[in-house]
């Protein structure tokens, strides 16, 4: 008898899935841009604050891009779903105050409003971890199980 080749001979073959160590460098390479662009950011604004002319770009943006991508790096590592949370909540506050301190104060509102919206993000993220997140509450994807009481 024939060999009975088994499958379809012209179907495509499906794609190789990632490698897991592909994740974690590109976590790493989104925490370092955000990090760089963070830190020109931030460097640029205590630039203006402290009234230098000179330098803005030859020194600051490198300094800040170094050090805001070494401290993304190290940001990277985090692994617990709820401290990510936490950094998330403070980095979308503190872009969000920074707007809206510039447009009402201009550059020393600028810092101030990355400021306060960074502690703003960290006590919504607090809030956040205090009431929703309490043993007796549902899990946030209704495809996870719920916990049972094991009745002893």
């Amino acid at each position: 008898m024939e060999d009975i080749q088994q499958g379809v001979p012209d179907a495509p073959l499906s794609p190789a899935p990632i490698p897991p160590l592909l994740a974690p460098v590109l976590m790493m390479a989104f925490w370092m841009l955000l990090g760089g662009a963070a830190g020109i950011k931030i460097v640029q604004g205590i630039w203006h604050f402290l009234g230098v002319s000179i330098g803005e770009v030859a020194i600051a943006v490198p300094v800040g891009g170094v050090v805001g991508a070494l401290a993304g790096a190290l940001l990277s590592v985090i692994q617990n779903p709820r401290w990510l949370v936490m950094l998330m909540a403070m980095f979308a506050g503190s872009a969000a105050g920074a707007v809206a301190g510039k447009v009402s104060w201009g550059e020393f509102g600028e810092i101030g409003g990355q400021v306060a919206g960074g502690v703003v993000g960290g006590i919504a993220w607090a809030t956040w971890l205090f009431f929703g997140r309490s043993k007796e509450s549902r899990p946030l994807s209704p495809s996870l199980p719920v916990r049972q009481a094991q009745k002893t």
